[in-house]
This record gives structure tokens, C-alpha cells and sequence, in this order.
């Protein structure tokens, strides 16, 4: 079995992996660079066939979770090329496709789920459920001609979904000849100021019972898990959690019973202003009936604004503005902060403006230093390839073989 990097040997985002064996070739994601200047087309790796499906031999594209750096490429791939995706990450981004660009629906696409070995051609491919931002997101332990290789995917070990990496650990695949390890952390994050999602609850609930006004929450509609740290620091804290329609649908479509059901459960569903022109365009009406009976309107957001926690997107503003909901608002502001920086329109200076507490309350997706240390031990393979990370130099610290490789260097999987 030979692997080679299309991109994310130095980089974080546009992850794409080549594995070769018998003549056979998977992908194992097929990215969206978040890094340099290549934007579509022009940022496909070069994979014969890939794009017009006129090779027999590629078998397919494995999405490891539903984050665009990892998926966001696939739309430019030849339709007739297998997909293999996750059931509940499949679910996420078909319904996000309703709501604009960051989704994706598959024509040819097969569902794997955790410890469920599935074969394409000589590969064998072993999903592991992992915690990480994404929802529904896994590694693989991959088997092809006696050889074993682990991909990481993106990971980390302090969200709601901790157990799982602490599963990993407990259950950690064994002679493992080649490590594919996500960096995202190294060089860039000190364990010690480093909070669970469980850790933000409290903090959050702290804003909320000390804000005289409405409480935005500024995070992905895609962070499950985000959601479910703002739900239960508003329930925990007596305010209601109020989604827009994105989230309301997303939760809708995952239909899992751990989560809140938005048409009946205590959520309240509000929707923006540019939402609603889209349905009109779209004669997509369909999307709101679920929701009638859950739905917000301005004038109680006015009247109860002291006592709601509201999903929020700087698309939003102008919506709020004219509710008249903004007195004594906080914007809690929960993504990474260097999207503040990138962003055209500074969230910032609108508080500033509208005389809005600003305050970050924020924990990575991805995985600390330590604990990738954790997880290399526990697989303890020949060697471990960096990828997903700027600082490959820093996995020299991991105490195994470490095999920095450039973009597009064939190698042989140990």
C-alpha cells in the first residue's frame, strides 16, 4: 500500500490523501483549502480521473466528517465516484443545502458507522467514532496488502463526545505500521488554558444571569456540539434558547433523541429576514410548517428579551436592530477568534455601534498537544506522518519515528 499528501502535509484544511494498492486508489477526504489562493477547480488535486470518472480503478472518497476543509471539494468530482460518508453527517449537510453554500448532496453515496469494517476493492477500512466539532466524525484504521495505516481525521478529546476519544485510547488498534496525525494544536495552543466543552456551561451561565438583556450566541449552526453548550448553560441559567430556522432544520433532519426536537420541545424558532426572502425565491415553504408553532416574532423578542439566549450571525443584525431587542444586549462570541480578524464586516465595532457587550467564550475542535501525545502512545505505530497542521516540526516531541513528507511524495505505508 503507497500513500501520498495532495494537500494538508503543511498546511490545516484541504485535507486530501491518496492510497494506492493492487492498483486500486481511494481518496480519504477531498478538501477546501482554508490556506493560500487556489479556490475551486484550480484547488483539485491532481487524480487521474477525479473529475471526469473516466478512471475504473479510483473507488471512491471517503469523507472522515462534515467540515468543508475535509468534503468541500467533492462537488467538483466526477459524480459517478463512490462517496462513503457518515449516516448523520450525510443527513447534516443535505439539509444544509437548503440554507446555502455549506453543504452537499451526494449522488452515489454509501453510509459507514463506527467499528463497521467496509471494503472497497483491496482496502479494508475500520471507522472509529471520534469527538471533534463536526458532527458525526470518525477515523480509520485502513488494511490493504498486510499493511496498516491509521487516519486521524480531525479530533480532539474534550467535547461532548469525549468518551469516544477516551474509547480510542482504551481500544487503540494495534500494529499500526503508519500514523496520519491532525497537528491543528501544535505550536498554537497551551494545554493548560485549554476547556472542555463541559467547562464553558458554567462561564456561560454566568453571562447569562448577569446580562440584563438578550444573550447572542455567535457560533457555527453546524457545532452540534456548541448548541448543546449553549442549551444547556440557557436552560440551566432560566432563559429560553432560541435558534433560527438553519439550526431548527439541521436539527430536524439529524433527528437524534439526544438532541431537543425544535417542533416540540422548549426551543423557539425564529426567522431572519434574509432566510425568509430565500424561501420565498426558492417557494420553499416547506421548510417553515414544521415550525409554526415554535416560531418567535420580533415583538416578543422586544418584550422578553431578558429572559432569551438566541443563536446568532452577524446576517442577523439588522433584523435585531429593528426588533428593538438590543438594550442591554451581550454577544457571547464562540468560534475560533481569528474568523474575526478574516471577516469583511468587524462584529466588534457593530457592539461597539449598538452599545453591545462583547465577550469570547470559545474551546478548539481539535485535539491538544497533549492529548495527540495520548493517542500516539496508545496506537504506538512505526511512524507517524504529520498532516492538518503548520508546525510538523513539533511532532518530534511524540517520542516515535516521525516521517515529514512533502505534497504529492509517494511513499510506502510501513
Amino acid at each position: 500500500m503507497q500513500l501520498r499528501i495532495h494537500r494538508g502535509a503543511e498546511e490545516i484544511g484541504g485535507n486530501c490523501i491518496e492510497l494506492e494498492a493492487d492498483g486500486k486508489s481511494i481518496l480519504l477526504d477531498l478538501g477546501a483549502p482554508l490556506m493560500g489562493k487556489l479556490k475551486g477547480a484550480a484547488a483539485m488535486p491532481d487524480v487521474p480521473g477525479l473529475q471526469d470518472g473516466t478512471n475504473p480503478d479510483l473507488l471512491g472518497i471517503v469523507i472522515s466528517h462534515p467540515h468543508a476543509d475535509h468534503y468541500g471539494l467533492t462537488a467538483l468530482a466526477d459524480p459517478s465516484i463512490p462517496i462513503y460518508i457518515g449516516k448523520e453527517a450525510d443527513k447534516l449537510l443535505r439539509a444544509a443545502m437548503a440554507f446555502g453554500p455549506f453543504g452537499a448532496e451526494f449522488s452515489n453515496v454509501n453510509h459507514y458507522s463506527a467499528k463497521h469494517p467496509i471494503e472497497i476493492g483491496p482496502f479494508k477500512l475500520t471507522p472509529y467514532l471520534v469527538d471533534h466539532s463536526a458532527f458525526d466524525s470518525y477515523a480509520f484504521l485502513i488494511e490493504a496488502n498486510g499493511k496498516r495505516l491509521f487516519y486521524s481525521g480531525d479530533l480532539r478529546g474534550h467535547g461532548w463526545k469525549k468518551w469516544a476519544f477516551e474509547a480510542l485510547i482504551k481500544d487503540a488498534p494495534k500494529d499500526v505500521g503508519s500514523m496520519l496525525l491532525e497537528g491543528t494544536t501544535l505550536g498554537r495552543v497551551d494545554d493548560k488554558q485549554t476547556l472542555s466543552e463541559a467547562d464553558l456551561v458554567d462561564p456561560i451561565v454566568g453571562h447569562m444571569k448577569n446580562t440584563d438583556g438578550l444573550i447572542l450566541a455567535g457560533f457555527s449552526g453546524q457545532n452540534i456540539d456548541r448548541f448543546v453548550t449553549f442549551y444547556k448553560a440557557a436552560l440551566k441559567s432560566g432563559r429560553t434558547f432560541v435558534v433560527d430556522l438553519y439550526i431548527a432544520h439541521l436539527l430536524r433532519a439529524i433527528d437524534r433523541k439526544t438532541l431537543p426536537d425544535p417542533t416540540s420541545s422548549n426551543l423557539r424558532v425564529f426567522l431572519p429576514h434574509r432566510t425568509k426572502m430565500k424561501i420565498v425565491r426558492d417557494k420553499a415553504f416547506d421548510l417553515v410548517e414544521p415550525f409554526r408553532d415554535r416560531r418567535i416574532y420580533p415583538n416578543e423578542l422586544r418584550k422578553r428579551r431578558k429572559h432569551l439566549a438566541m443563536s446568532f450571525r452577524q446576517s442577523m443584525s439588522e433584523d435585531l436592530e429593528q426588533a428593538g431587542c438590543l438594550e442591554n444586549a451581550k454577544v457571547l462570541y464562540s468560534m475560533w477568534p481569528g474568523y474575526l480578524e478574516r471577516s469583511r464586516v468587524d462584529l466588534r465595532q457593530w457592539c461597539k455601534e449598538q452599545s453591545i457587550d462583547f465577550d469570547i467564550v470559545h474551546t478548539s475542535g481539535h485535539a491538544t498537544p497533549t492529548d495527540l501525545k495520548r493517542l500516539v502512545t496508545a496506537i504506538n505505530p512505526v511512524e507517524l506522518i504529520p498532516i492538518h497542521t503548520v508546525a510538523p516540526d513539533q511532532f518530534n516531541s511524540m517520542a516515535v519515528n516521525v516521517k515529514g513528507i512533502k505534497n504529492g511524495q509517494w511513499i510506502n505505508v510501513r
